[in-house]
């Protein structure tokens, strides 16, 4: 099921694969969206739309931001209402489900400004619009820029039990809450174009991860025409809940040579690295060649990997990774202590 995030901050803030922008019926955007759209070379706004509509185009220039921005008409002669803001939602929703690069979309509190909408009718009904058509894989983060805001607004919306019973729970590193669900986890795939046997072979592996509900990120299908390659993988880096690193003899060359784009990655990688704790689980490394040594950049020769040679070892290790994306460890329980040593 989809989800929806109350963040408390600016939504240009952090990578998302769409955002979104308010304006009016008739064009027109507040000085601070239009402080953005000079900012961020963001595309010129549609002169004419009706309330409630969305406009997504691509976000040529701005691909560090996101790869799309949707401009919505969340203002029609200075109010707005619940219904086009839910319309509005139904849209974005409408997006992520058809285009497969978009699960991870910002938005302000449309409506809420402008508008004159009462905040807490403002967030329902983007969450209820969005929630009707958007993937199940796909997260709404609604931004909130005054911290008072987002406290009432997270008391009075997010906390409150569900119709169901349940309560919405959980907490994010910026505050947010959110629907505590069992989201699919976002996986990046590292790899190098070494032959198109190499590249079929990982194709073929993260389609698999797709069908048993991984969402995993390639850019054979997530890279489009004319972004900035190193943002994208830097975005993608970021927004990763995990990232499997494919090695082999040539990885590891560009790697340690700090050679294209795989150059590149390293350093960002090895970045975060620092910066995580030594247990920590995020990057998991997949050697492919039949030489360890060989395969591994010498950043990487202290790391914990999987050796993935050929395909007799296909299916246990599919096994083996799948379990690991799903941080499902089976341990056995621990029994009494025995009487007599």
């Amino acid at each position: 099921m989809s989800t929806v995030e109350l963040r408390l901050g600016n939504m240009f803030d952090g990578p998302s694969d769409l955002i979104v922008l308010p304006c009016s019926t008739a064009g027109t955007i507040t000085p601070s969206a239009r402080e953005k759209l000079v900012h961020y070379q963001i595309p010129d706004r549609p002169r004419r739309m009706r309330h409630g509509d969305v406009k997504l185009l691509p976000f040529k220039g701005g691909e560090n931001i996101a790869q799309f921005v949707a401009f919505a008409a969340s203002v029609h002669d200075s109010t707005s209402s619940e219904e086009a803001i839910r319309r509005i939602g139904s849209q974005i929703g409408e997006h992520t489900a058809k285009v497969m690069s978009i699960r991870r979309v910002a938005a302000p509190l449309l409506g809420a400004g402008s508008g004159g909408l009462r905040v807490e009718l403002a967030v329902s009904s983007l969450r209820e619009g969005f929630r009707s058509t958007a993937h199940k894989d796909a997260a709404l983060v609604i931004s909130v820029l005054h911290r008072e805001t987002f406290y009432r607004v997270r008391q009075n919306l997010f906390r409150a039990r569900t119709a169901t019973g349940r309560k919405e729970r959980g907490r994010d590193s910026h505050g947010a809450v959110r629907r505590a669900v069992d989201k699919p986890p976002r996986v990046f795939v590292s790899y190098s174009h070494t032959s198109p046997a190499q590249e079929k072979w990982v194709v073929a592996l993260a389609t698999f991860l797709r069908h048993n509900g991984v969402d995993a990120r390639l850019d054979r299908w997530h890279l489009r025409q004319g972004m900035d390659l190193p943002q994208f993988m830097t975005n993608e880096l970021t927004m990763a809940n995990r990232v499997v690193l494919i090695s082999d003899e040539r990885y590891a060359e560009k790697a340690d040579k700090r050679v294209g784009g795989v150059g590149w990655e390293t350093m960002i990688v090895q970045g975060d690295m620092a910066d995580r704790p030594p247990d920590n689980t995020k990057y998991i490394v997949v050697v492919r060649s039949a030489s360890v040594d060989a395969g591994l950049p010498r950043y990487l020769k202290t790391k914990f990997f999987m050796h993935w040679p050929d395909a007799t070892v296909e299916s246990k290790n599919r096994r083996i990774l799948l379990r690991e994306l799903f941080d499902y460890i089976p341990i056995p329980a621990l029994g009494p202590r025995p009487l007599s040593l």
